[in-house]
């Protein structure tokens, strides 16, 4: 199968899922460099003259009206040249994008969508019209959780084109947490976002410190709120047991698995917007390496976590209910073992990185 791969961002660290599916699928083709992708795999324009960056940035500048067309001409002759059996677009907007170029040069698309591309108000308002004529259009769309599936089911996509196949992980990769042994560290690591809540665990592991004066939570992750963050665990006088680690390597995340004694993410629905999560990369990645889980009942993690199975979920905004089992599991080392064993099972049996990826290219060869 020759796969074009279209996503936005090149260097993005948080978007590990479309790394994945470049490092696994492998595909012959792919663009990238924003909405509208327009760089090849090589670094090279989809515009093949003189000047062509300064040309493509002046037509999308001084003329944003003639821009749509502009790009869907030269996307369409790239498609002729290479002539792709199937483009994945990774996000609905991206899927908007490439629409008119595949529909001319009758290339298959199938669309990913991945989760504020399916929940947030603002961007759904602006691509209605474009999701329309990508349902229509596309041969398949893949939605990570039965919670996304269901709202693409309700902005119009036709139920017999959705596939819900999660993401994965490489449970060769993370794996040797030990919970058991491990000192009360409470590892909690992403961005630093409205959906993804940090100032509610920081409230909720202002509350377990009061019984466990010896814990710390180690926050990995940058993003828009770290200032927020960082102020509020001030006004707590938290300094002493909170640490910002700024961005790591998958490597330094999987040896900070290897310290802790669970992992906690309090995600919730953007109040601001409505944007929510797919299916966090985050904790599947926690699991896989045998930690217990305290998280919230939102979106794909209701599915990756098995409340007192693989961890604890409580309801979004609930900062008491997390910090109370946070406390059991600093205060019962075997149970975080158990829980985190069984987290470790359930990756490999339902989230592996080869299973997933593998039901992905048999969703694009269909």
């Amino acid at each position: 199968m020759k796969l074009c791969i279209a996503y936005p961002n090149r260097n993005n660290y948080s978007e590990t899922f479309i790394y994945n599916h470049l490092h696994y699928l492998k595909p012959a083709l792919s663009l990238s460099g924003g909405w509208r992708p327009y760089r090849t795999q090589d670094g090279e324009n989809l515009i093949r003259l003189p000047l062509a960056e300064a040309l493509r940035v002046g037509v999308k500048r001084g003329l944003p009206w003639l821009y749509p067309a502009f790009y869907t001409y030269y996307l369409s002759r790239y498609l002729k040249e290479n002539r792709p059996e199937v483009v994945l677009a990774e996000y609905g907007p991206t899927g908007t994008a490439v629409l008119d170029a595949c529909r001319k040069t009758g290339v298959p698309l199938v669309v990913h969508f991945h989760g504020f591309d399916a929940s947030d108000q603002v961007s759904i308002e602006k691509y209605r019209r474009g999701y329309q004529a990508l349902f229509a259009y596309a041969k398949a769309v893949v939605a990570v959780s039965a919670d996304m599936a269901q709202q693409l089911i309700r902005l119009g996509a036709d139920p017999e084109k959705i596939h819900r196949n999660p993401y994965g992980v490489d449970t060769g990769f993370f794996q040797g947490a030990r919970p058991e042994t491990a000192d009360k560290i409470v590892l909690a690591v992403g961005r630093f976002t409205g959906k993804k809540a940090p100032h509610l665990t920081i409230r909720a592991f202002d509350k377990v410190l009061e019984r466990h004066p010896d814990a710390r939570l180690v926050m990995i992750g940058n993003g828009e709120l770290l200032e927020a963050s960082r102020k509020l665990v001030g006004e707590l006088e938290l300094k002493h047991a909170v640490s910002f680690e700024g961005v790591k390597k998958a490597e330094e995340i999987a040896a900070w698995h290897r310290k802790a004694r669970l992992f906690v993410q309090h995600s919730v629905v953007n109040p601001a917007n409505g944007d929510s999560e797919g299916t966090p990369n985050t904790v599947l990645e926690a699991s896989a390496s045998g930690l217990p889980i305290v998280s919230t009942r939102h979106a794909g993690i209701k599915e990756a976590v098995d409340h007192e199975v693989t961890g604890f979920l409580v309801e979004e905004g609930d900062v008491e209910g997390m910090a109370n089992y946070i406390h059991l599991l600093l205060s019962d080392p075997k149970k975080a073992g158990e829980l985190g064993r069984n987290a470790r099972q359930k990756m490999i049996r339902e989230y592996e990185m080869s299973d997933r990826t593998a039901e992905l290219a048999r969703i694009l060869q269909a």
